[in-house]
């Protein structure tokens, strides 16, 4: 079943989640409840799927996940491509995702339902 590459998730980076939460909680109203990774929070009112976690880099920017077929064969083609996988395959309880670089050094992730 082809799906349509629609981006499905956003994530921004966050150095105190908490402090974070407030900030957007204030500005837009937004929802969290907690995520499943540590620290992780999902917004559960952004218009589509969204999350804050913990920054694993200074110059992490937000990343926005885009839904394909099959995370293997994407990861494969990303780098058939030129990009670099910055965060390997991981699963939780709804799919699989990974981060990818693309060959102009932005951050964009891949996500694969169950």
């Amino acid at each position: 079943m082809a799906i349509a590459h629609n981006v499905g998730h956003f994530e921004i980076p966050a150095d105190r989640t908490d402090d974070l939460k407030r900030f957007y909680s204030s500005l837009f109203g937004w929802q969290f409840e907690k995520g499943q990774t540590e620290d992780y929070w999902m917004i559960k009112n952004a218009g589509i799927s969204g999350g804050l976690a913990p920054r694993e880099n200074p110059e992490q920017m937000p990343t926005m996940f885009v839904a394909v077929e099959s995370i293997d064969d994407y990861i494969n083609k990303a780098q058939q491509l030129g990009a670099k996988v910055v965060k390997n395959k991981q699963e939780i309880d709804a799919g699989y995702y990974a981060v990818m670089e693309d060959t102009q050094k932005n951050t964009f992730g891949i996500w694969q339902d169950k």
